[in-house]
């Protein structure tokens, strides 16, 4: 788990709280709170292009809302940073892809949370949003402009996983996403959703499953467990290894995250920050670098309970942000892990 560096590869970019969809899950629980200005936002590139350069993934509520959206992804490129974008996708058409092309943009995400319009509308709590999804996503294929499609599992969609994966793979993603329900923001309202452990480690035993039959890339968000159910099934079979590592959790070391108010955290999950960024003069580097909150995370040493004695602890350290919504510890526990301290 340890960034030789300590510098992030990716970094979540929270533009804005707007949005027109009212998800279950939604972790900024999306509003009309203000935004920063855009000579905020464009100093806050040029601090983190000043310290390192990573992938910056604009993100919200819905980026797209943000009428210099265009602007702040050229300004981006010109600082040298790669820029994607996640999007509900309800403003993609022909002449938006256009301009989020000409900006500069390299990839985008889409979210498909069921494998039809019953399920994804329901926990998206908006008619037509899964049409809109697929539609944002053919036109992203038509322009040539990579997509992966995004997945909240939760127990109400679980046993849709395979047909989503189907649906990502036909649609033209190059990945496809999974995300594991940190019961956080608007999804606190939906925390008995939350897989059991039991669940969890099928579902991961699943995942591991499809990816080695996928043609399409798998990777999974807030389940880090992932790694460890991935390094078992490989130890020792050489055609079955990885082309590289399985990530565990990034989050405070190779992953980043900006808020809409420019607070740094270790991702949109755990919403305790580090510092903000315009309080200390849009200074990335040295609160990347000396905040103490992410030097507690950062070792995996200190962390409580099971997690602290594992024996994986080393490549999963388990979900901060889901032990901090579920305890209020972000040092305890996954909750949802099944393991034990002694395994």
């Amino acid at each position: 788990m340890k960034n030789q560096s300590n510098k992030p590869r990716l970094i979540a970019f929270e533009v804005t709280r707007r949005c027109r969809f009212n998800c279950r899950h939604c972790r900024a629980e999306a509003s009309d709170e203000p935004d920063l200005t855009t000579s905020q936002c464009v100093r806050i590139l040029e601090s983190i292009a000043d310290f390192c350069r990573p992938v910056i993934i604009m993100t919200g509520g819905e980026p797209t809302e943000r009428r210099d959206i265009c602007e702040l992804l050229t300004r981006g490129r010109d600082l040298g940073l790669p820029m994607v974008m996640a999007t509900c996708g309800y403003k993609i058409d022909e002449d938006f892809i256009a301009g989020l092309k000409a900006a500069g943009i390299i990839a985008l995400s889409f979210s498909i949370d069921g494998a039809s319009s019953k399920t994804h509308d329901a926990f998206r709590r908006t008619p037509g949003a899964f049409e809109t999804a697929l539609h944002a996503a053919r036109i992203a294929a038509k322009a040539n402009v990579r997509f992966q499609i995004n997945t909240t599992i939760t127990k109400r969609n679980l046993h849709e996983v395979p047909q989503i994966a189907r649906l990502a793979r036909n649609l033209g993603a190059y990945c496809f996403n999974p995300f594991i329900l940190v019961p956080t923001g608007r999804g606190r309202q939906i925390a008995e959703d939350l897989l059991e452990p039991a669940q969890y480690e099928k579902l991961l035993e699943d995942l591991a499953d499809l990816k080695q039959a996928s043609d399409i890339e798998l990777r999974v968000t807030c389940g880090p467990q992932f790694s460890r159910i991935w390094r078992q099934r490989t130890k020792n079979t050489h055609k079955l290894a990885p082309k590289k590592r399985i990530a565990a959790c990034m989050g405070g070391r190779e992953f980043g995250f900006v808020s809409y108010r420019g607070d740094v955290q270790t991702c949109g999950f755990l919403n305790v920050s580090a510092g903000n960024l315009v309080e200390n003069g849009f200074d990335f580097a040295d609160m990347w670098r000396r905040s103490p909150f992410l030097k507690e995370i950062r070792d995996v040493a200190g962390y409580h309970g099971d997690c602290a004695a594992c024996r994986y602890s080393g490549i999963c350290g388990g979900c901060r942000a889901r032990a901090y919504a579920v305890t209020g510890d972000y040092l305890a526990k996954d909750p949802i892990c099944d393991l034990k301290a002694d395994l």
